[in-house]
């Protein structure tokens, strides 16, 4: 899935919250690992280009996979309740944009290893980069975002 509809999704589902937004971030935390890196790379090297790059280094696999993980999400939650004993419900966003990855990835590009390094299996999704996907995933946050405003002014006016 696209790096705005993680946090749209993810921010959308805890609306209520009062930093439903921090937990929109934290969605997007695994590709600003997995990508952001390459990207500055290529800023400074070959300018601002769109589409899929010619080379992607063998460095933003590893990365993805490290912040793809719901092995390694799961450690630095626990990690982080064991050493404050508080947890923070914001970081959720992380593991949801791995269940969001999951079924959205095919394994021909950047496909989830959502267990690693326990396993190194995957599952063969339908990929994001679709265009009926996109345009459905798109018509479905416009839907749920109308349907948050409408909701939210009917509170307002009560």
């Amino acid at each position: 899935m696209d790096v705005l509809a993680h946090f749209l999704w993810i921010n959308a589902l805890f609306y209520k919250r009062k930093k439903a937004w921090l937990a929109g971030l934290f969605g997007i935390l695994p590709d600003v690992v997995a990508f952001g890196p390459m990207l500055i790379l290529y800023f400074f090297i070959d300018g601002v280009k769109f589409g899929k790059p010619d080379y992607i280094p063998g460095f933003v696999q590893a990365l993805y996979n490290l912040s793809h993980s719901l092995v390694i999400f799961l450690g630095v939650i626990f990690g982080i309740y064991f050493l404050t004993k508080k947890f923070y419900w914001y970081l959720t966003g992380w593991g949801l944009h791995i269940l969001m990855d999951i079924p959205t990835h095919a394994r021909d590009f950047f496909p989830t290893h959502f267990l690693y390094p326990l396993s190194d299996v995957t599952f063969n999704g339908y990929s994001w980069g679709q265009k009926d996907f996109m345009v459905v995933n798109w018509l479905l946050l416009a839907v749920v975002y109308l349907m948050l405003l409408i909701r939210v002014r009917r509170k307002k006016i009560k």
